[in-house]
């Protein structure tokens, strides 16, 4: 499956994108938009509340009221295929040729690790912190060949020393470059909309985490995580996140010591039901948003169903106007 960006300020190549792709190569939970740009600090106005908090473990299939707003991975993996093929016929008729990088996709769903737990104890105690399958820190770092400069520039209408170029070799280049064709093709020309994104859900997704982390209720689970932790031995991790995210991490495959942490997490998790109450809470924020803009986000909505057909359209083999 080839992966390449929506955009080429959001770089030729969604980094071994294999993660970023499945949220749209938008938002992880660190609050940076789907263009790359660092989303503005929220603050908390108002705190929803909660009727009702379930008992959360496994979080392979989760999912936040904002998704439905989304694209699945499926449709994603499409448009990215459709993109790549319109690309590819662009860059062709400046006389080169484009073969982006294959990358595999890692086995997991976009919320499956959002609160920084383990999906499940049978996943923690097998691969500790690591993905199932096709962990990136497990990929070569090298995944076949970068475009090179006049791929890049044709593809970006960027110069090689930086710049905008308007031309190659006297014949004149689309906006944005073959990128920005590709992207107006499937978008329908919509400039508010970009191939495969919903901003106003992205934006929601991305703030929701944010206000969630700032709420009293999930303050204080994760400090009753900690006191779990601790009590095993683990006390140099504040939040769940911190015991994911440790660089002894950083290897091919877990270790016997990653995977006793992330045992530990797990089940200090399911012990103050940390994953329950995350969601409960992040899912207010996200209904209260999604309260203030279901028009704009039904209007988006309707916008990727005609993506979804003019990506149909493409990967049959047909031409679209603007392509």
């Amino acid at each position: 499956m080839t992966i390449t960006s929506g955009r080429a300020g959001a770089g030729l190549i969604c980094a071994v994108a294999a993660v970023g792709l499945l949220a749209g190569c938008s938002n992880g939970p660190g609050g940076t938009s789907s263009q790359g740009e660092k989303q503005p600090k929220p603050t908390v106005s108002k705190i929803p509340g909660v009727t009702s908090i379930t008992k959360l473990t496994d979080t392979a299939d989760l999912a936040l009221p904002v998704d439905t707003y989304m694209p699945t991975g499926h449709a994603l993996l499409q448009t990215t295929d459709a993109m790549t093929t319109l690309e590819q016929r662009c860059v062709s008729r400046f006389g080169l040729r484009y073969t982006p990088t294959e990358a595999q996709l890692p086995n997991f769903s976009k919320n499956s690790r959002r609160y920084g737990v383990p999906e499940s104890l049978q996943v923690a105690r097998e691969f500790g912190f690591h993905m199932t399958q096709n962990d990136p820190r497990s990929l070569p770092k090298h995944l076949g060949t970068p475009p090179s400069p006049e791929v890049r520039t044709v593809l970006t209408a960027t110069a090689s020393q930086g710049g905008l170029v308007s031309s190659y070799h006297g014949m004149r280049l689309p906006d944005g470059g073959c990128v920005g064709e590709a992207d107006r093709a499937i978008t329908g020309g919509d400039v508010d909309q970009r191939a495969g994104h919903s901003p106003m859900a992205e934006q929601i997704r991305a703030h929701s985490f944010e206000y969630s982390t700032l709420d009293p209720r999930v303050i204080a689970a994760q400090t009753a995580w900690k006191k779990c932790m601790s009590a095993q031995g683990y006390t140099n991790y504040k939040k769940t996140f911190d015991a994911s995210g440790d660089e002894r991490w950083n290897a091919a495959a877990a270790t016997s010591q990653e995977i006793a942490v992330a045992v530990a997490d797990w089940q200090c998790a399911k012990q103050v039901n940390l994953v329950g109450i995350w969601f409960a809470v992040e899912s207010a924020y996200q209904n209260d948003q999604i309260d203030k803009h279901a028009e704009e986000l039904q209007q988006a909505r309707e916008g990727l169903l005609q993506q979804s057909k003019r990506v149909a359209t493409v990967l049959a083999g047909g031409k679209l106007s603007g392509s």
